[in-house]
């Protein structure tokens, strides 16, 4: 097919001519994706640690777990059983403390408002079992910068993207998904 532009009868075909986003696109992850990886803004959680500085977890005890007091209880002894086995020392002698703090679930807030007025460094709340205690201390996370790490719910309901929330399970639909695939 050619195409005719009425000017000293000048004919080009169609598909003959090389792509002008080839050459963009060369110089865009040659020379400016580079750059923008040099100069990005560090966050916090690239920054080198401090050998002995101390990485702070809070851990809220629920006494009336219900259900979930046969999955908490195994999870929090092996997490101390890992701490203990490594000196209670992560990754670059960064050493683990936990704060642990018993609660019921009617004063979850209160008791995880408390711990962070008392002790500022903490930075993450450890594996809240059940949906109502995960769903009450969600609005509170952000107000204090606290990450709940490895929250234990059955519902699929608390699984919207939050910066302060960090599953490490799947959802528990697509865990049944995977079995009826795999059945």
């Amino acid at each position: 097919m050619a195409v005719c532009w009425g000017r000293r009868g000048c004919c080009a075909q169609l598909g003959l001519r090389p792509s002008a986003a080839a050459p963009c696109l060369l110089v865009l992850v040659v020379f400016v994706l580079p750059l923008l990886l040099l100069f990005a803004p560090h966050r916090a959680a690239a920054q080198a640690a401090i050998p002995g500085a101390p990485v702070k977890l809070l851990v809220l005890r629920q006494t009336d777990l219900g259900i979930f007091t046969k999955l908490a209880t195994p999870f929090y002894a092996g997490v101390y059983a890992s701490l203990r086995a490594h000196n209670s020392t992560a990754a670059d002698d960064v050493r683990v403390e936990i704060v642990e703090r018993e609660t019921k679930s009617h004063n979850t807030v209160t008791v995880l408002e408390d711990a962070m007025e008392k002790d500022k460094d903490i930075l993450t709340l450890l594996a809240q079992f059940g949906y109502a205690s995960v769903m009450k201390v969600l609005p509170v996370l952000p107000r204090y910068g606290l990450v709940s790490f490895a929250p234990f719910t059955g519902s699929s309901v608390v699984r919207g993207w939050s910066p302060n929330v960090y599953f490490v399970r799947a959802t528990p639909t697509a865990e049944l998904l995977a079995l009826l695939r795999y059945a």
